[in-house]
């Protein structure tokens, strides 16, 4: 038993040493993305000026924030939204979230264009997965002990498909929290900008986050 303790901590000693090597800007975010290079700017004014985007920015229990303010800049070239499908006709906001801590929700917009689709030229299943598994996810984090984890479990429901050139809309809340686990249900919907038309609900998830036990040995280095 000696041994086995003995063998690991010499692997966690050795990887703590490994991450803490590589270069201060690799482990901290300097909330800065070369690759942000193209952002819609006319649907960022629309979305502004909506009673909703309002309404968020003016609630004092919700943070605002960009996507890739937030993401380790180490891992910002392979986020789905703002590395690997970020630019000109594809993921073309870098998402815009709103984070009520108090009531434990979350909303994020997001535009896609138009190489975004699938074969029946709607958008892809798989990018709208992506959406609610980083988006639900990133409502879960915080109530988390160390404020990070990785996905257990996610169901979705496809309901509708959206066109490309849509812009969507994330809705997530926190149901359950118990030690290291968070629960969170949310769902993808079309976002009509001067709602006269009915939204459509792209697809619905629920979501089961998990911290694993060594998360918390590696708290001081921005890993995840």
């Amino acid at each position: 038993m000696i041994r086995g303790i003995t063998r690991l901590s010499t692997t966690l000693v050795a990887l703590g040493v490994g991450v803490a090597a590589f270069p201060a800007q690799w482990r901290k975010s300097s909330g800065i993305d070369n690759k942000l290079t193209h952002i819609n700017s006319e649907v960022a004014e629309r979305l502004e000026n909506t009673s909703e985007f309002q309404r968020l920015e003016a609630d004092p229990n919700t943070e605002k924030h960009y996507s890739s303010h937030v993401m380790p800049e180490q891992h910002r070239e392979n986020y789905v939204s703002t590395g690997l499908f970020f630019g000109r006709q594809l993921h073309e906001l870098d998402p815009i979230v709103f984070l009520n801590k108090k009531d434990r929700e979350m909303t994020a917009f997001y535009h896609l264009g138009d190489k975004l689709v699938a074969a029946d030229g709607k958008i892809h299943n798989g990018v709208v997965s992506t959406i609610l598994d980083e988006g639900l996810c990133r409502c879960g984090f915080p109530f988390l002990p160390s404020g990070r984890g990785v996905t257990a479990k996610l169901s979705l429901n496809f309901r509708n498909e959206a066109p490309p050139q849509s812009t969507l809309v994330l809705r997530a809340k926190v149901t359950e929290t118990k030690g290291r686990k968070v629960v969170i249900n949310g769902s993808v919907e079309t976002f009509p900008f001067d709602g006269s038309t009915p939204s459509n609900v792209v697809a619905d998830a629920t979501c089961i986050l998990v911290e694993p036990k060594w998360f918390k040995y590696f708290s001081w280095a921005q890993l995840l």
